[in-house]
């Protein structure tokens, strides 16, 4: 008897095909994805991953709702209690921070692979719910220190510049920095 050429998968098999597909765009690029390479990444028939979705457009819309429900968790978790606390644009940011030293290969699927939208001049329905959450926790800083309305595209600008930024430079394999890159955000903020 031979052996099966793909064996029994007794994970979870939906958040491995994510991962896979996060893990090839990221190297690939959309261009190079494909559900065959998923299923090839997770070792399981081509077949598989139409168990759990149904075309490649399902699972790339899987791919944002996994990483974006866990980054608005992650940020809705910091400032839980203290939205309106003289720290929670510290709290926020810092969390947004941490969540991509924990999940670097998110950072790069999010802002150049996905589909999110963000808009720094307006409130609109489309924004990307992390942001809107970064915003709303900004804004009430804002208010509590009397900033003009009319600034506050400007003010959360610089403020959301400041944690991606320091996002993007440490999730860039190709810049090292032995130091804390909570504490650069700290000695920035304050």
């Amino acid at each position: 008897m031979s052996e099966k050429p793909y064996p029994y998968h007794h994970g979870n098999l939906r958040i491995e095909l994510i991962e896979a597909g996060i893990e090839i765009i990221n190297t690939e690029g959309l261009k190079g994805f494909s559900l065959r390479k998923v299923a090839a990444k997770c070792n399981v028939s081509h077949a598989a991953p139409y168990s759990h979705f149904k075309d490649i457009d399902d699972l790339l819309n899987a791919m944002g709702e996994h990483v974006s429900s866990q980054f608005t968790d992650k940020l809705r978790a910091s400032v839980a209690g203290k939205e309106d606390g003289p720290n929670a644009v510290l709290s926020i940011g810092q969390a947004y921070i941490d969540f991509f030293i924990e999940n670097p290969r998110y950072f790069q699927f999010l802002y150049y692979h996905s589909d999110i939208f963000i808009n720094l001049d307006y409130e609109t329905p489309e924004d990307y719910p992390p942001f809107a959450l970064f915003r709303t926790t900004a804004y009430k800083m804002f208010d509590k220190r009397g900033i003009p309305k009319e600034t506050y595209s400007k003010e959360l600008a610089s403020l959301w510049s400041v944690v991606h930024g320091i996002v993007a430079l440490l999730t860039n394999g190709n810049i090292q920095y032995s130091g804390d890159w909570q504490q650069v955000f700290i000695n920035i903020i304050k």
